[in-house]
């Protein structure tokens, strides 16, 4: 399909370019006139990815990918160029203009791997209407799964062969390498042959919000194989994270109610979209994670977390509690009746019966106060050590409104004063703050090459022995030091008198000096190994020794002044014997 360079640049211009990349769960904030985020392309900590609204471009500086939004959804949705061209003028509201003489139909440049998934998933549902999966079909009638949920989930069945998917791709033309990258084969390290991921499994293909297919699910239907769920390998079209089955299914109804019911399985899924509760989802072979909950933000304003009436179910709503509270949304919790599943519970009690159980959903932060004071003597330590528990949560809100409200909740449900749970949470919060940048600066120490460790040693012994320090101040100073914060801490410490350092007590220096006292904080909360302490001070006299001598022998014009240096060395080496000689007699008194 072609269009002409005007309609092209008509739909560019007409497409804001920010609300296109935010709508794709991508957080922008505004610097100056342009905006900044974490670049989707490449995994990065640091915001380098920027948008310029005005000139609708995108660049990051980490990875160096740019473009407009039609290059944007090429890279990030995977669409062709004519594909981001459909999917802009849509978005815009401005009808296609086609060129005359285009083919509609023609799409040279679609994706090679998407090309695959699509035949792959279309192979399986042949296999499902053929003799070859009446095995399956047993199996889905045993489940009671209606012919029409089939159709509208694309169910298929994998052959119970090696090689069937892979001969039948290859004879569509579609080569062994693109198979690999997309999961649906592998190759033998013994035999040195490929052969089918999938065998003998019934499919459900796992669409994107357009309706390609990415990648698989494939349950087990013999009992033998192993594992019963089987899904596609994580690649380029497929991350399980970010993906939630039933989504593309129920996109309209989920739009109209701004509602997502999740739950844990496929037929779980299909049994409720059969149902009528088409904003069901389901994360594909994994737990929930905050990724499916930036999805979820997107599509709705409730979310209701559905599970199995068992033991493991409800550990599984206590932890997914946590997990839904720092989310901005109105999130409930469902426990079903012991021994039932979404699917199990349907067919026993029907659309009526569930409508009944969504009626009596508990909100999250009821449900996580609730199952947490359960596990704790009714006490007021009881009651503290469930804050406790509860309070890491809580700091994980980053609205200010929010985490006061949910405060004020758990302080009533748990009748613990309000003022109590301020003071606790903001005593978790500095503590956690002090650890993070306690491990971030010694991580920094650690892990740099340019530090050097008898230095850090020998810090922290002092720090820790008090008798050192009447000798250290006559042997070591300052200039010493090669890494620079160490060099710094040490001249401080030096203005400290004696005494202080006998019975040291790095608290007296929290209000005096705030800035030594946090340096002097990390050097002592970090274990030191045992060491030899005069070792590290006659190494790092040795290494500075050498460094004056080599000075020496460059800038000397004659053999006499080379002559002298040496001389000089040699003589520093026996005070240096005698130094650490001292030292040891003290440390073995």
């Amino acid at each position: 399909m072609q269009f002409s360079k005007g309609f092209i640049r008509k739909v560019a211009d007409a497409t804001n370019l920010v609300d296109l990349i935010s709508e794709h769960g991508i957080t922008l904030k505004r610097a100056g006139t342009n905006y900044k985020g974490l670049c989707p392309f490449h995994a990065e900590k640091t915001p380098s990815f920027n948008v310029n609204p005005l000139r609708g471009f995108f660049h990051c500086f980490g990875c160096n990918t740019s473009g407009d939004a039609i290059k944007f959804l090429i890279q990030y949705d995977r669409l062709s160029f004519s594909e981001a061209i459909e999917e802009l003028s849509k978005r815009a509201g401005i009808p296609l203009e086609i060129e005359s003489g285009s083919s509609r139909r023609a799409n040279p440049d679609e994706d090679k791997g998407l090309r695959c998934l699509r035949e792959a998933a279309a192979f399986y549902c042949e296999k499902l209407a053929s003799p070859e999966g009446n095995f399956a079909v047993k199996y889905l009638g045993q489940r009671m799964v209606p012919e029409n949920m089939w159709e509208q989930f694309q169910l298929g069945v994998s052959p119970d062969e090696w090689q069937g998917a892979l001969n039948h791709l290859q004879q569509n033309k579609i080569s062994v390498p693109d198979l690999l990258r997309t999961g649906l084969v592998k190759l033998s390290e013994k035999s040195g042959r490929h052969y089918d991921t999938f065998r003998g499994r019934l499919m459900f293909p796992i669409r994107d919000l357009r309706g390609r297919c990415i990648g698989f699910g494939a349950r087990a239907i013999k009992s033998e194989d192993k594992p019963k769920y089987l899904n596609s390998p994580e690649t380029s079209y497929y991350q399980k994270s970010q993906v939630l089955y039933g989504l593309y299914e129920g996109l309209s109804s989920i739009r109209k109610l701004r509602r997502l019911i999740f739950v844990e399985g496929y037929l779980d899924v299909i049994r409720l979209h059969e149902n009528g509760f088409t904003d069901s989802v389901a994360p594909c072979g994994t737990a929930l994670t905050p990724e499916h909950l930036k999805i979820a933000r997107k599509y709705a304003n409730t979310v209701v977390l559905l599970f199995d009436g068992d033991s493991a179910g409800k550990n599984a709503a206590l932890r997914h509690a946590h997990l839904l509270l720092p989310h901005a949304l109105e999130s409930y919790i469902i426990t079903l009746p012991e021994g039932d599943d979404p699917d199990t519970f349907l067919l026993k009690h029907g659309k009526t019966g569930f409508e009944e159980l969504l009626e009596r959903k508990v909100p999250a932060l009821d449900y996580l106060v609730q199952q947490t004071i359960r596990k704790y003597p009714d006490s007021i330590q009881g009651r503290m050590q469930g804050l406790e528990e509860l309070l890491p949560t809580l700091n994980e809100i980053s609205d200010p409104k929010r985490r006061q409200i949910s405060l004020m909740a758990i302080g009533e449900r748990m009748k613990i004063s309000a003022d109590i749970l301020a003071k606790e949470l903001k005593r978790k919060a500095n503590k956690n703050l002090f650890n993070k940048d306690k491990n971030v600066t010694l991580n920094r120490l650690s892990n740099n090459p340019n530090i050097s460790q008898d230095e850090q040693w020998l810090l922290q012994s002092l720090l820790r022995k008090g008798e050192l320090w009447p000798l250290v101040r006559e042997h070591l100073y300052p200039e010493e030091f090669q890494t620079p914060q160490f060099k710094q801490l040490f001249a401080k410490l030096l203005q400290l008198p004696d005494a202080a350092f006998q019975a040291f007590d790095p608290l007296k220096l929290e209000q005096s000096d705030p800035e030594l006292f946090q340096s002097v904080m990390l050097l002592l909360a970090e274990e030191i190994p045992s060491h030899d302490f005069g070792l590290s001070l006659k190494r790092i006299k040795e290494r500075n020794l050498e460094i004056n001598f080599q000075e020496s022998i460059l800038s000397s014009n004659s053999n006499e002044e080379r002559a002298q240096a040496g001389l000089k060395r040699r003589k520093e080496e026996e005070k240096l014997k005698k130094i650490k000689q001292i030292f040891d007699n003290i440390l073995t008194l």
